[in-house]
């Protein structure tokens, strides 16, 4: 182990519970042990608190703050992520376990290309019931800045590269203090890509539990005020991408983003008035299909974007 470690964790918490003894134990099991894990506890309610510390009793990488007011979410991930000097940083969920060898691998896949900001693993999503399932949103994402943009917003899925390993400074300079929205995870990994390449490994090194639809809308519902911000849950996202983006890397992904403010609405609505469900599953396959076929013909609008300064719904 050397003295100053490269990588800082960040395990933003709330309410945690016994479920975070399991995802520390993983990081202790880690094959590089050169790591410092920052624990930021948001005010928990529970034993969280209690149990990080004594963890870091035991170990000395391991640091604990407590949160004198609640951060929210949002501020709580950015909180742990400003702390670190490191050259690399990963965030960490409470209720997740990595592999032993997924800092070590992941550190030589980014020592190993230097155009990359970020690597990962593929995912496995644990859902409190049903068969676990591969995470759909690991995908290497390199090319050209607008190619990498244009695929991540395709198919952002769970967003699950949201926990690969970054270049330290690449991502701070990708988390503005100013993008507290329902998917700001979305809007870091884009300003991520603006810098850098998104690696893949092509094994399961980390499993993530799968929360379904319920407590999802759950979240939205606590989240969001404004009726209008329930049915279009990204509107508030897509505004600050604009806002924060080139406006060349707008114009590539304005169509996509748009469309994902589609399903978004989509998806709430059938949760919301489930009678309507066979009609919205319906219109979802329509969508699908005129997907599927402008991919297939390699239609402009999609793919390439709107020309500069073109009108659009943002």
């Amino acid at each position: 182990m050397t003295n100053q470690p490269d990588v800082t964790i960040g395990m933003p918490v709330r309410n945690g519970g016994e479920q975070i003894r399991v995802a520390l134990d993983s990081f202790l099991d880690q094959t590089k042990k050169d790591f410092r894990l920052l624990i930021s506890d948001n005010q928990s309610t529970d034993d969280t608190l209690a149990i990080c510390q004594e963890y870091a009793v035991r170990d000395s990488r391991i640091s604990v703050v407590s949160q004198p007011v609640n951060l929210g979410i949002c501020g709580n991930f950015r909180f742990v992520l400003m702390q670190a000097q490191t050259p690399f940083f990963m965030w960490a969920c409470h209720d997740d376990v990595w592999s032993p060898t997924f800092i070590e691998r992941n550190h030589a896949n980014l020592l190993a290309n230097p155009g990359a900001v970020a690597s990962g693993s593929k995912v496995l999503m644990i859902p409190a019931h049903g068969a676990p399932q591969m995470a759909k949103g690991t995908s290497a994402l390199r090319g050209p800045v607008n190619e990498r943009l244009r695929r991540f917003f395709e198919a952002p899925s769970d967003a699950s590269r949201f926990y690969s390993l970054f270049r330290t400074r690449e991502l701070q300079e990708s988390f503005p203090a100013d993008i507290d929205v329902f998917g700001y995870d979305w809007i870091v990994l884009a300003l991520t890509l603006l810098r850098g390449e998104h690696l893949e490994l092509p094994e399961v090194l980390l499993k993530r539990d799968d929360h379904d639809a319920d407590h999802y809308h759950k979240s939205l519902v606590r989240r969001q005020s404004r009726t209008l911000h329930r049915f279009l849950p990204h509107l508030p996202m897509a505004l600050t991408l604009k806002r924060v983006l080139p406006a060349e890397q707008w114009n590539a992904i304005r169509p996509l983003v748009v469309r994902r403010n589609m399903i978004e609405a989509l998806m709430y609505a059938r949760s919301r008035f489930p009678a309507l469900s066979p009609a919205l599953q319906r219109l979802s396959a329509l969508e699908k299909d005129f997907r599927h076929r402008q991919l297939a013909a390699g239609t402009r609008g999609v793919e390439s974007g709107p020309r500069d300064g073109a009108p659009g719904a943002l």
